[in-house]
């Protein structure tokens, strides 16, 4: 027979109907959100797990200075026989400066591709692929974040291109313009697609372009470890062919690969995290206002107790309409976020992050995550308060002497004390456990919100920290050593040497050999032609024919060669010879050769530019965080631009915000790791007294002498200037150009990036405050509501009521939102820390003032909210409770 008890649900429900509202729509609220980005996270990992396959990814790629020949590619595929073998192509790029007129034209810069059949095939949109030299593809996210369309005009070098296309690749699926950036730039970066045509059109500019080779192993099993080895294998293969290898990047270390990916999922747990923390506070919330219900009804239940009522039938009675209400929480919740917020939840990422077209998925492991385990959780710990709760006895219950949250009645307050004091310190340590559930609720609250209020100065004051790092206007960073300063004469004949090297190399060999036969013949003719002038002979006429003959065929040897060239070069026979005569004043193969700039820079701009070496290692970040980037300085010990550094003697430096995140000791070794060359290279931090540069910054700088006896480099070795003039740098050799404003434009894309989601925490943050502080404040007034009967029936008003109670509660809130900022600062930090250990570079965490006070601020024009509410419900408290018989 069923109980007699659920006829008290319908009346316990009007009753509480604040109570069990202010649950439901808390729990639903997010749930909601949680099962809508958990969904949209589950779908997006969905797609990007198909992309390998569907799109030909690369397994990797490298990077040489200069075009590799097919020699040095042989060597390549030849080191990587023992893996299994791969096929490696071609992935040429231009970085090519771009402008639109629907972007205000802000300068911008698209790395041009052709458009690839092979391997990263593009995922289109909208439009079709480039056909004519004049039409280009863009990326999705660029082409959204600059508002262009398909059938706009941009330019790209100066030159005009129709938009034909709008396309995602899957080797730029997150737009880093370098892989050692911290993150994305979909605002002033992004990824292209030309025709053959379009790509020979840029080229004639004059830019060479980024000579990158992709690769795929024919073997897909190999472990990460099976890959990282033969990897290393072939970059010293093609060393050995006298290929200089600038970058070597595994799809696994590839950040426009893997970055994505690991964001969806790092977000997933973070998420998860979230969703269960408030589940927890939630029940806790639930037990405390459970509790008040068993202190108010104690009579009753001592009483039906004591009638024979068995306490489990008590405990479900009570746990039922928790659990309802969860349980309805739940699926509304769910539903609202599979049907409403998935797709808010999606465009987060779709704004951020170049993608294949969306499509939902199903995923019964977000549907227990978002729906049973909540409930089940929520269940358990209203469950353990219920049990807890009803250990006492009947005698007991039938007392009122359940109560042990608080202080007892009895505790003596001192006589000093006023008694309005005296009364509002009484409210405070009666309730001592709802405000102390309180406080943990005002504090989890304050921290979800400060965090949505700090994240952006972080990022901004993380930028402007990177932003002092560069210590110029320009840091242009070089392929091989070039010398600004040289002759005219010196100018053109390297002039010569960079234009016969867009020849194919074996063309240029053909043509040394023929000039070698050449001057070989010429020899013998002269030698034939002074033998027959000092004895006339016919046989000696018959030598210097034959010798005549030779040279006349070398000649025309030589010549076809020389056409050849032309050919490719678009040249005259005249300029191609004329080209071969500069060129051959240049040593190339000499000792420590640098070319030198074909471009004059003039004097002044040449003595404020400051030579420098740079080169990346890795630093092992331990407890399985993966490799940190670090970059590793040379430079001048009386720099004009890293003024006061202090290298020099054999002494590095280390950037503060490495001494900072990994926490080095004074004298310890720290072995940095060079994954081209296969090798470790320790280098020694000395102490506090030997750090530069801001809490972002991750370098280490030493001399340049030292630098190049470190990595075994010639003495005169350099590969980078800083310059506070624009240089006018060969692009042949310029590998990029590091300015202030680069730095600028990573705090702009923060913005643009959390914008949605910062709005989104802000309003949970409020809402979450609302309801926490509604509830457990509501359980203060419900469970002194006969005392405040009491007091009107001794002529006490509702204003007088409501300052001693309501006040009570102010000052808690007050204090509680005070008292645990320190503590959430430090919270922040830790978790900070925790979280972007396994991330490059060092963000330091920076809780601004006003960011501090506008927790404050909301959190107590949230609470005046709450405080209306229950000085209405002072006045609603009626005069007969006090009448009525309480045992």
């Amino acid at each position: 027979m069923a109980s007699p008890l659920r006829k008290r649900f319908p009346r316990e429900m009007r009753n509480n109907l604040g109570k069990y509202l202010g649950i439901f729509l808390l729990m639903s609220v997010t749930i909601a959100l949680t099962s809508g980005f958990l969904t949209a996270a589950h779908s997006i990992s969905v797609i990007i797990d198909d992309i390998p396959a569907t799109y030909h990814v690369e397994d990797g790629r490298f990077t040489t200075a200069f075009e590799a020949t097919d020699a040095q590619l042989d060597a390549a595929r030849d080191a990587a026989e023992d893996a299994g073998g791969i096929d490696v192509f071609a992935n040429w790029s231009i970085n090519a400066d771009c402008t639109a007129e629907s972007n205000d034209g802000r300068d911008c810069t698209l790395r041009t591709y052709v458009h690839r059949t092979d391997v990263d095939l593009a995922a289109y949109a909208e439009g079709r692929v480039p056909e004519a030299a004049d039409e280009v593809a863009i990326d999705r996210v660029f082409a959204q974040n600059n508002d262009v369309r398909v059938g706009d005009a941009i330019t790209l070098n100066g030159r005009s291109f129709t938009v034909c296309g709008i396309m995602t690749t899957p080797d730029n699926q997150a737009l880093f313009q370098n892989n050692s950036d911290f993150t994305v730039n979909t605002l002033t970066f992004g990824v292209a697609e030309v025709s053959d045509e379009g790509f020979a059109a840029l080229r004639a500019g004059g830019q060479q372009p980024a000579f990158t080779y992709s690769f795929t192993f024919s073997n897909p099993d190999l472990t990460l470890a099976e890959r990282t080895d033969a990897e290393k294998d072939m970059v010293r293969a093609l060393a050995d062919a006298d290929a200089t290898v600038n970058d070597l990047t595994d799809a696994a270390s590839n950040q426009g690969i893997g970055y994505a990916a690991d964001d969806v999922s790092g977000d997933s747990t973070m998420w998860s995290v979230l969703l269960y923390i408030i589940i927890a506070i939630m029940a806790f919330v639930f037990v405390v206002l459970t509790s008040g219900t068993i202190e108010e009804e104690s009579a009753i239940i001592g009483t039906l107790l004591a009638s024979g009522y068995r306490r489990r039938e008590l405990v479900a009675h009570y746990l039922a309409l928790p659990c309802a209400v969860g349980v309805a929480a739940a699926v509304v919740g769910n539903v609202a976020g599979f049907t409403l917020m998935s797709e808010p939840m999606r465009n987060l990422y779709y704004s951020s992050y170049s993608l294949p077209p969306y499509y939902a998925t199903w995923s019964w492991g977000v549907f227990a995550k978002t729906t049973v385990a909540p409930v089940a959780v929520l269940v358990l710990i209203t469950l353990a308060g219920l049990v807890r709760k009803m250990r006492h006895t009947p005698l007991e219950f039938l007392r009122h002497e359940t109560s042990k949250g608080g202080v007892k009645r009895g505790f003596a307050l001192p006589e000093r004390l006023g008694f309005t004091a005296r009364f509002r310190l009484r409210v405070f340590l009666r309730n001592l456990g709802n405000f102390a559930t309180l406080f943990i609720g005002i504090g989890f609250a304050s921290m979800l919100l400060l965090f949505s209020l700090a994240i952006l100065p972080t990022m901004t004051h993380y930028a402007e920290n990177l932003r002092s790092n560069v210590v110029a206007e320009h840091e242009y960073t070089l392929k091989a050593p070039l010398e600004l300063e040289g002759t005219d004469d010196e100018r053109a004949a390297w002039s010569a040497v960079d234009e016969l090297a867009n020849v194919e190399g074996g063309k240029l060999s053909a043509a040394a050999d023929a000039a070698d036969e050449l001057s070989r013949a010429g020899d013998a003719l002269q030698a034939a032609a002074d033998a027959l002038a000092a004895t006339p002979t016919a046989e000696g006429l018959a030598t210097a024919q034959q010798a005549q003959d030779a040279a006349a065929a070398a000649q025309d040897r030589l010549y076809e060669r020389v056409d050849d060239i032309a050919a490719d070069l678009g040249k005259s026979r005249d300029d191609v010879v004329e080209l071969l005569q500069d060129a051959a004043d240049v040593d190339v193969d000499g000792d420590n050769v640098h070319p030198v700039n074909t471009r004059d820079n003039g004097a002044a701009k040449i003595e404020q530019a400051e030579k420098y070496a740079v080169y990346t290692l890795e630093y092992d970040r331990g407890s399985g965080n993966g490799t940190e980037s670090i970059t590793v300085y040379g430079v001048a010990p009386d720099s004009r631009y890293w003024d006061g550094i202090g290298v020099g003697s054999g002494r590095a430096v280390f950037g503060r915000g490495l001494v900072d995140k990994f926490g080095f000791a004074e004298g310890q070794t720290v072995s940095l790791y060079d994954k081209y060359a296969d090798e470790a290279h320790d280098v020694v931090f000395e102490g506090d007294g030997f750090t530069w540069g801001s809490k972002s910054d991750m370098a280490v700088y030493m001399s340049l002498d030292e630098f190049n006896r470190l990595f075994g480099n010639d003495a005169g070795y350099f590969n980078a200037y800083a310059s506070d003039q624009p240089l006018d740098l060969d692009a042949r050799y310029l590998a990029s150009d590091l300015t202030p404003a680069d730095m600028d434009a990573i705090g702009e894309q923060f913005v643009g990036m959390m914008g949605d989601m910062i709005g989104m925490l802000v309003g949970l943050s409020v809402f979450i405050f609302l309801v926490f502080m509604y509830l457990l404040t509501k359980s203060v007034i419900d469970r002194s509501a006969r005392a405040i009967s009491y007091m009107k029936v001794f002529g006490y008003r509702d204003r007088e009521i409501s300052r001693l109670y309501v006040r009570s509660i102010t000052l808690t809130v007050v204090v509680s939102l005070v008292a645990c900022q320190p503590l959430i600062i430090g919270g922040l930090t830790a978790i900070f820390r925790a979280m972007l250990l396994a991330y490059s570079g060092n963000i330091e965490i920076f809780v601004p003032l006003f960011a501090i006070a506008e927790v404050v601020a909301i959190g107590f024009a949230t609470y005046l909210v709450v405080a209306l509410l229950h000085v209405r419900r002072i006045k609603r408290v009626p005069l007969a409770l006090a009448l009525k018989v309480q045992e």
